[in-house]
């Protein structure tokens, strides 16, 4: 979700340095998001795409000219799934935790050709089988049957044979600071400006400042509302997770303002609006998730 901080050509140009999130470093292992037993490779429920089409992108296509068709779409259609997007993506969509994110997944064994070179764009045009469409259609946001279609488009297009291996990885635990919550809570009947941007939530927020020092204004926010604020846009985050560890259900009005030189990366980015003043902090932590382990793996066969 493009949140106010960063163009909205985020996840193009997190998708064209993809090659650096292959490994099982520290940065890699950072975009997991919890991963539970049902999120792992095995026990997910499987589901085909009945006719697949999948080419590469026309010569000399870029992300960044825009018309592509769907262009990395992570939703399905109600008959299937359209899109144009990586092999590297469409791992990630396959693998994806089942908590309704499709975030980075780290793996191990990656092929070279995956991460040589400008990524290999692809135009996908799946459909399921008609005994499959309703419950193709009613799933949630979670999108677990997309998910297991596109495992199993892997394993038929480019051969794949993967493993999960159980890892832990860091992530952020927002808690309220040691001196006491900061952020006024909302009054019953508050009016919040009539330019405040909507937030689909609830909550409403409006911008400040110039481009170099913004300030973001929150009226009747939850903490959910700011937590998506804080983590990094785009479909595939390398950034670690932010969890809600400060048991506050009710709705605040507070503000966030950029520190003087923001960092322009994107994993860290989060630390960009201190939540200090708001009697808030970001600890780091720690959660068992799982790294996926390339057995063999192919280009997409076309057709």
């Amino acid at each position: 979700m493009f949140n106010g901080r960063f163009c909205g050509f985020y996840l193009l140009l997190c998708l064209m340095i993809e090659p650096a999130l292959l490994s099982v470093s520290a940065a890699a292992q950072a975009g997991a998001r919890t991963p539970n037993k049902a999120s792992s490779v095995a026990g997910k429920k499987e589901v085909k795409f009945e006719v697949i089409s999948i080419r590469p992108a026309k010569p000399g296509f870029s992300p960044y000219d825009g018309g592509a068709t769907h262009m990395s779409d992570t939703n399905p259609t109600p008959d299937g799934f359209i899109t144009t997007m990586t092999v590297w993506q469409m791992l990630m969509l396959a693998y994806a935790p089942d908590d309704g994110s499709v975030q980075n997944v780290p793996m191990v064994n990656a092929p070279k050709w995956l991460s040589d070179g400008p990524p290999t764009w692809y135009v996908i045009n799946a459909r399921v089988a008609d005994a499959d469409r309703d419950a193709w259609r009613s799933q949630d946001k979670r999108h677990v049957l997309l998910h297991s279609a596109m495992r199993d488009l892997l394993k038929e297009r480019c051969k794949l044979l993967a493993h999960d291996d159980p890892a832990e990885f860091p992530d952020y635990e927002l808690v309220i600071e040691k001196h006491g919550l900061k952020m006024k809570a909302t009054a019953p009947g508050s009016v919040h400006p009539k330019e405040a941007l909507a937030l689909p939530t609830g909550g409403f927020r409006l911008a400040t400042g110039s481009r170099d020092q913004t300030t973001w204004h929150y009226y009747g926010a939850s903490i959910a509302e700011l937590i998506d604020f804080l983590r990094p846009p785009g479909t595939f985050s390398p950034a670690p997770p932010i969890y809600d560890k400060t048991g506050l259900t009710g709705r605040y009005d507070f503000s966030l303002t950029m520190i003087e030189e923001p960092s322009h990366d994107f994993a860290a980015s989060t630390f960009n609006w201190p939540v200090g003043p708001l009697g808030l902090e970001l600890k780091p932590g720690k959660y068992p998730g799982y790294k996926l382990v390339i057995e063999h793996m192919k280009r997409p066969a076309e057709n």
